[in-house]
């Protein structure tokens, strides 16, 4: 048997040479700075994965995939390379890297989910989906396995209804084979219950108390709610981030109405004030609605070669947002006539010397504003001045540390709530770690906070409210 060797290539980083030992893994992280590396493919070694072929997760990738390409094509590199983050759990890179290759038409391999080679998934200049498969010799075998199986299932019981291995049995010696064949074990007894009560669960930091929606596009459903805002009356605002709608519900998760808006532009985040407004992201551009009426109001444009990527309304009524473009990441206040009134420039990368691409924005009652950065992986705290305070976090798998953050909220003590794959991490407003917990299904894509402490959180086919436990 032939021993493996590693392969050697380097970070193209901090230009780190990487120790590569081999496998399936379309990734690994170098050491040093912890980047996400894409492994070269003549690197990897093919490896099936029975358990994980799954030809619906295909279809859907499949789809995706021509929403991604629909977004390149129109000129929305940006958004499409968010989208094929969040489909495929991908780097940054990675995700450029697939995006331009889309743009050109080349194959893009996104799973090792087949049975043999992975699947290649093709996109068309028309946006149509075409999916192959490698060597399917393993299958071959497999099938004359579950054959035979089948086959010695139904012969065996029937060559001993007949009494086959009793004529057989003084030439080949099977009595006592047959014998453990055909004898008769006693029924075991089936356990009396008990009346003892299961064992309740052991209360989490925040608790659900209430889910509403539901997969459907009527009303009170949704598919794809990524964005959720609180007014000071309880109104819940939710907005599915593609087919420009936001729902409405009141403060008990009933259903009251509904705004239709630009039903081709992502909606990646809300925004609602004290005074019936609502801001509502879309594609680049905030605007403002009359929140009762959905009547437009106002449409707060971003500078050239910069877009929004997340805004949040302060308790002092200002809209607040981050900015990305011309290699900055910037944080914005307007006020009540769309003036900006404070800019902080470059607040992730300034601290970092790496840009953000994603930055998240939640605000406490002070005026401080924290900003998440989904590539950073670290929360960023400024003052109401716009100075630097702290940063909390860090990357890694251990309480405290992100390793794939989606979203940002501060309750009323200042404690901040950063979303992440391990659930929803908890922080004092000085930045030390207090807790986790869960949500039932999938992850927190967005989260606000009502008047009252309930935690509202968007997760694509439901929006859950969570009570506090510790306040």
């Amino acid at each position: 048997m032939s021993e493996s060797k590693s392969q050697t290539f380097s970070c193209p980083k901090c230009g780190a040479p990487q120790n590569y030992q081999g496998g399936s893994a379309p990734t690994i992280q170098c050491p040093y700075c912890e980047t996400t590396l894409i492994v070269p493919e003549a690197l990897r070694t093919p490896s099936p994965n029975f358990a994980a072929f799954n030809p619906l997760e295909i279809t859907r990738e499949a789809a995706k995939l021509a929403e991604i390409k629909k977004l390149a094509d129109s000129g929305k590199k940006i958004e499409a390379i968010k989208l094929y983050r969040e489909t495929f759990g991908v780097g940054l890179k990675e995700a450029k890297d697939a995006v331009e290759a889309i743009e050109r038409g080349q194959n893009v391999q996104v799973a090792q989910i087949s049975i043999g080679s992975p699947h290649s998934i093709r996109v068309g200049q028309g946006g149509d989906i075409q999916i192959s498969r490698g060597s399917s010799g393993c299958v071959t075998w497999i099938v004359i396995f579950v054959v035979l199986i089948t086959v010695l299932s139904i012969v065996v019981p029937i060559l001993l209804s007949v009494g086959a291995f009793t004529m057989l049995a003084p030439s080949l010696d099977l009595q006592p084979t047959l014998q453990a064949l055909t004898t008769v074990v006693p029924a075991t007894r089936a356990p009396i219950p008990t009346n003892t009560a299961p064992p309740s669960p052991t209360p989490q930091f925040a608790n659900v108390v209430a889910t509403i929606g539901g997969k459907g596009t009527g009303a009170g459903k949704m598919s794809d709610a990524r964005a959720v805002a609180v007014d000071n009356n309880g109104n819940l605002f939710v907005a599915e981030y593609i087919g420009g709608r936001v729902q409405v519900f009141d403060a008990n998760g009933k259903f009251k109405t509904q705004c239709l808006i630009d039903p081709k532009a992502p909606t990646p985040s809300l925004a609602a004030d004290r005074n019936g407004n609502l801001y509502v992201l879309q594609a680049i551009t905030i605007t403002k609605y009359n929140a009762a009426t959905c009547e437009q109001l106002d449409v707060f444009p971003p500078a050239l070669g910069e877009s929004y990527e997340h805004i949040a309304v302060g308790a002092d009524g200002n809209l607040y947002a981050t900015m990305t473009g011309n290699q900055k990441d910037s944080i914005v206040r307007f006020n009540s006539s769309g003036r900006a009134t404070i800019v902080v420039d470059s607040a992730i990368s300034k601290q970092l010397g790496s840009f953000e691409l994603d930055p998240r924005l939640a605000l406490d009652g002070q005026g401080n504003f924290y900003i998440l950065g989904s590539f950073a992986r670290q929360v960023f705290k400024y003052d109401r001045a716009g100075k630097f305070v702290d940063s909390i976090g860090s990357s890694g798998s251990e309480p405290g540390q992100f390793s794939a953050v989606n979203a940002l909220a501060v309750d009323s003590q200042g404690r901040i709530y950063v979303s992440d794959s391990k659930g929803v991490q908890v922080f004092t407003p000085d930045g030390r770690y207090i807790d986790v917990f869960d949500i039932p299904q999938n992850v927190a894509s967005g989260m606000a906070f009502d008047d009252q402490d309930n935690l509202w959180i968007a997760a694509r086919e439901q929006v859950y409210k969570l009570e506090l436990g510790k306040k």
